[in-house]
């Protein structure tokens, strides 16, 4: 196989769905088996490990995908290529999402089952993939669908999926109501085709996604399977920020709160100064809520 990608959209980016090299399938096995026996709690959403925190065994065998010379293929045929692969982002990931995904509260999970894009940059002549590569059996499941391009495939053992950081739109679909848990390894490569910019440039770039990423992750990661009122917290942010029109149901209710404070005959200033307040205010009281009733009753 020359080409990495089996789809080219010009708003989606370029999309890859495939089988990678068999020399790579044992690799991919030992990386399996040795970190299902780390994972903590068989019952969780999700589980993480970077790159970085990975045991040295697991990291030098992730190390052996990282650099094979397949990813070659990123530069997709460009003479003049640039590609860094990102591995501070590089994580090996526990997935297992809930039954009735519509009717339950995912909180940090919502991201990952709603449809989005993963980031929001657009650097000119640059591009970012995400590769989801398979380390798992079994999945006749949960579908990575790409919405744009009613495109999906369900990730089994070897299998990888390779798409644009920025651009491509997709979530997490589940076909049964049943458990299905699988175990992913995640890479990032930043690449320039027939690049004009240096390397400490393309450095310099990777450190922006880089910054992003960690934000978020902590975000979500601290808010999936919340305790805490924090976790709820930060469960929440990410929960609403998914919800269909969330920034016009903001919008009411901040000009509900302006009106009100109006009505009290309360000055425009201040009326302008308290409303972002009150705003905030509402919100940590539903927190309050979901982390009392958590705490009282056992829901989340």
């Amino acid at each position: 196989m020359n080409d990495i990608f089996t789809y080219r959209d010009e708003i989606e980016g370029k999309i890859g769905i495939g089988k990678l090299p068999s020399d790579l399938l044992d690799i991919l096995e030992d990386i399996r088996d040795e970190y299902y026996s780390l994972i903590p709690n068989k019952d969780s959403s999700t589980y993480h490990t970077w790159y970085n925190d990975m045991p040295k065994t697991i990291k030098s065998k992730v190390k052996q995908i990282q650099n094979n010379d397949f990813w070659n293929k990123l530069c997709d045929g460009s003479d003049k290529c640039i590609k860094i692969n990102a591995n501070e982002m590089d994580e090996l990931y526990y997935s297992n999402p809930k039954n009735n995904l519509n009717k339950i509260n995912l909180y940090g999970a919502a991201s990952n089952y709603d449809i989005h894009k993963d980031c929001v940059y657009n650097f000119d002549g640059i591009k970012f993939y995400r590769v989801i590569i398979g380390l798992t059996n079994g999945n006749d499941n949960i579908i990575t669908y790409f919405n744009n391009l009613k495109v999906g495939h369900k990730i089994n053992s070897g299998d990888y999926i390779v798409f644009d950081f920025d651009k491509s739109t997709h979530q997490v679909i589940k076909d049964k109501q049943e458990l299905t848990p699988r175990i992913l390894l995640k890479l990032h490569y930043i690449v320039c085709e027939n690049c004009n910019y240096s390397n400490e440039y393309i450095e310099n770039i990777k450190k922006r996604y880089l910054y992003y990423e960690f934000i978020t992750r902590y975000i979500m990661k601290t808010g999936t399977d919340p305790e805490t009122y924090y976790e709820f917290f930060m469960g929440l942010i990410c929960q609403y920020f998914y919800t269909a029109n969330i920034e016009y149901i903001i919008l009411l209710i901040y000009c509900i709160i302006f009106g009100i404070l109006t009505i009290f005959k309360i000055k425009f200033f201040y009326s302008f100064l308290y409303t972002p307040i009150l705003l905030i205010f509402i919100f940590l009281i539903i927190v309050l809520f979901y982390w009392t009733r958590y705490k009282l009753l056992g829901i989340r």
